[in-house]
């Protein structure tokens, strides 16, 4: 259920319980007239006080409902918003570490159910702080935006994401992925970095920036943990790294 339509029917609610106050209220008041016997028809008043209660009811309802819609339409956009941003790196626009730490698990037990594999890819922006130290910060966030953009632009089906993991690190989760796919996949990326020529003087891999990645694939089991992919993946970028830069290594969990 949408933040919208939660809004409208708990304001729906809160206008019906009024409704129901007044026609207590009107109860109440009718109950009192009759035992003080200051009417005489009892029928008639009777009568007054119900369509009182109801036209009190349907007036209340007609002046609350366009309320309820205009700030379900104003609030929900601003929560949903929120919500959103929560999800998403301010510096790359890309999905965030909370989002890859809030949908793995979730991801890995959904997958686990149909016995399919997954695959993680932690990357690494090559000798990034030399980068900054030659280039300055602000040609750093530009080189972090456009690795990011060309990161989620290579990975193009549906159900994979790209987050940005911290710093100059990056996952990429591709369920329904075997290993053969993975390294095809890890392939591409490098490629596409390298592709875009960025000038890089100061690295050790190549006169552009580079790439590292650590690919993991695994067939989901609900005993898994997210933490576990990642973990594995991170231990096997480091290895890519520590072995000249500018390549990937592939392990099956």
């Amino acid at each position: 259920m949408t933040v919208k339509a939660k809004i409208i029917i708990s304001m729906v609610m809160i206008a019906f319980l009024a409704a129901i106050v007044v026609l207590i209220t009107d109860a109440l008041l009718f109950s009192y007239f009759i035992d003080s016997n200051q009417v005489i028809n009892k029928a008639r008043v009777l009568l007054i006080f119900i369509f009182t209660g109801l036209l009190v009811t349907v007036v209340f309802l007609g002046i609350s409902f366009p309320y309820t819609l205009f700030i379900a339409k104003n609030v929900s956009s601003l929560i949903e918003k929120t919500l959103d941003n929560t999800n998403i790196d301010a510096l790359t626009g890309i999905y965030n570490r909370r989002y890859l730490d809030e949908n793995l698990k979730p991801l890995i037990g959904f997958m686990s159910r149909s016995g399919g594999k997954l695959t993680l890819m932690m990357i690494g922006i090559d000798f990034f702080k030399k980068y900054n130290d030659t280039y300055g910060y602000s040609k750093g966030d530009t080189c972090l935006k456009i690795v990011a953009h060309t990161l989620s632009r290579s990975v193009t089906r549906a159900e994979d994401f790209v987050a940005r993991y911290g710093g100059k690190d990056f996952a990429v989760v591709m369920p329904n992925t075997d290993e053969n796919g993975a390294q095809l996949i890890a392939k591409k990326l490098l490629q596409a970095i390298q592709d875009c020529k960025i000038p890089h003087e100061t690295s050790g891999a190549a006169a552009c920036v580079t790439i590292s990645a650590g690919v993991i694939t695994g067939k989901a089991d609900h005993s898994q943990s997210g933490d576990e992919y990642v973990s594995r993946a991170a231990e096997l970028l480091n290895r890519s790294i520590q072995e000249g830069c500018n390549r990937y290594t592939s392990e099956c969990l």
